[in-house]
């Protein structure tokens, strides 16, 4: 029987000392995900013409400027300097129902923010998207606009929703439920970028172009956000809200799991 209570306490002592390992490696990547929110709310964005007495992570806000050239958003059609999309099925099974997501992807250009002091450079590679969404819902049977209805065409892991069922005096349209989520940036809009600074070629002679560069560091995301500098770092905050609520639970069940363990050697 000790043997058998000896060998509980000790599984229980050993989950317990990996869920608290959990929860510090959960604690820390939680600091370093919510760093650029942290920097946003503490700091104000500088003006682009400073930029170039400037190392390190900086934040800029201004006019968002790019040429035809840009990406083309998939279900609006939108040219744009970055967009991001999703597709999302709701799926029942019994008693639980979820949105399930299908597709995703995203595409970007290079592009400039633009202030009243001057215009800077933003390397569009490995930045994080924090923008608008703008969501498009259909039900069975509904018919949905040419864009979407060519992507879906086009999709290998999206299908139409639009099987019915002849009961003889009406048809019963059945299937799931689909979202169509796009999220851009679009020319000459506002936006809050976060980054490293970086010496890059200046512009032409009159050009208003500053020699820096704005893009990702190596413990420094590059942010871009059309919303304000508070709604940038909530945006942020809320993308990683994950890795702390993973280390509350861990932290409790590692408690748990300790207290379990050593309440017979403290017994005894």
């Amino acid at each position: 029987m000790s043997e058998f209570v000896f060998s509980g306490s000790g599984l229980a002592l050993g989950g317990g000392l990996v869920s608290m390992l959990i929860a510090v490696g959960a604690l820390v990547k939680s600091k370093q995900e919510f760093g650029p929110a942290i920097a946003i709310f503490r700091n104000d964005p500088l003006a682009v013409q400073d930029l170039v007495y400037h190392d390190g992570p900086a934040e800029v806000e201004g006019t968002a400027r790019g040429d035809e050239k840009g990406v083309e958003a998939p279900f609006t059609g939108t040219v744009c300097l970055a967009y991001e999309y999703e597709v999302q099925e709701y799926k029942s099974s019994g008693q639980h129902s979820h949105w399930s997501t299908l597709d995703e992807g995203r595409a970007s250009v290079r592009f400039l923010v633009e202030d009243e002091t001057g215009a800077v450079q933003i390397d569009d590679a490995d930045a994080e998207l924090h923008l608008t969404s703008e969501t498009l819902e259909l039900s069975p049977g509904d018919e949905p606009p040419a864009r979407i209805a060519r992507y879906i065409s086009e999709s290998e892991d999206v299908e139409h929703q639009d099987s019915t069922l002849d009961l003889g005096i009406t048809e019963l349209n059945f299937g799931n439920k689909q979202r169509f989520i796009e999220r851009r940036l679009d020319i000459d809009e506002q936006v809050h970028v976060y980054g490293t600074v970086e010496r890059a070629p200046a512009g032409e002679w009159g050009s208003n172009l500053v020699d820096a560069m704005l893009t990702s560091g190596r413990n420094t995301p590059l942010v871009i956000s059309d919303g304000s500098e508070r709604d940038t770092a909530w945006r942020i905050v809320k993308s990683h809200l994950g890795w702390p609520l993973l280390a509350v639970i861990c932290l409790l069940v590692g408690l748990y799991g300790l207290a379990l363990g050593l309440e017979p050697l403290l017994v005894g």
